[in-house]
């Protein structure tokens, strides 16, 4: 519909039928504050009696009023109206965006998902290096033990002669320290793996977290319509729509102003 040569005459209520006047009021009300989308959403969750049209007279439809008035009124019926193929082309647009938005919420799912299990990889790897030290510092510490035994049970740590006995000495004055070293560094491995441990608690919740975001994303893209074909069609039939109603509605704003 082309834009208004001249500005859009005012309602002059003694020249059209009440009924009409009622109609045209209540249209304006409806679509007060709202664009084209969400008029569309208005018409398809509303029933009979939420219908932007259901005030429409007949079959004197808009006698009295304007042609141009009258052409921005039925530019809105053709393109709001239930049934009509402006409607339903955005009910599929809707179907096709929601099902691609659901399958963008998965991807995010599965990277969020990915995440979280490479870092369990990781730390995982950091715990097992961890584990292996630890296990190495205990012999280590076991065999110091063992030597400090083998030096206290000897002939020269049960009281043998001097020279033996300085040797004993000698040998625990090297060993006890060392063994005072693997005690302290057996203790601050456990410490860490500990701590890994109830990070992989806390990392484990969030892995389950994601598992059950992705599985119920899944679920709801498998009970979620699914559109085949080109969506060309309805995206334009939805634009020129769009530019429809933003014209019409406006003149038909100014008129009942």
């Amino acid at each position: 519909m082309a834009p208004p040569a001249s500005p859009v005459p005012r309602l002059d209520a003694s020249a059209v039928d009440p009924a009409t006047v009622a109609y045209l009021r209540d249209l304006v009300g409806a679509l007060e504050g709202k664009c084209f989308h969400l008029a569309c959403d208005g018409q398809f969750a509303g029933d009979v009696t939420d219908d932007l049209f259901r005030l429409r007279p007949e079959p004197n439809l808009l006698h009295g009023v304007p042609d141009v008035v009258a052409s921005a009124v039925k530019a809105l019926e053709e393109i709001l109206r239930k049934g009509c193929a402006a409607l339903a082309a955005y009910g599929r647009h809707m179907v096709r965006l929601k099902r691609e938005h659901k399958e963008e919420a998965l991807g995010d799912a599965m990277a969020e998902l990915l995440s979280v299990d490479d870092v369990i990889v990781d730390n995982y790897d950091a715990f097992d290096a961890t584990r292996a030290h630890l296990l190495a510092t205990m012999r280590a510490k076991q065999h110091l033990i063992n030597q400090i035994a083998a030096v206290i049970t000897s002939p020269a740590g049960g009281g043998g002669g001097g020279d033996c006995l300085t040797a004993a000495l000698a040998a625990l004055t090297s060993l006890l320290p060392r063994l005072s070293q693997a005690h302290q560094r057996e203790a601050e491995l456990q410490i860490g793996m500990n701590r890994m441990i109830l990070s992989f608690l806390r990392m484990f919740w969030h892995l389950q977290i994601a598992k059950a975001r992705v599985e119920a994303i899944e679920a709801a893209l498998a009970a979620a319509a699914s559109l085949s074909g080109d969506w060309s069609y309805d995206v334009q039939l939805v634009r020129d729509a769009t530019a429809r109603f933003e014209e019409s509605a406006q003149i038909l704003r100014q008129y009942m102003a």
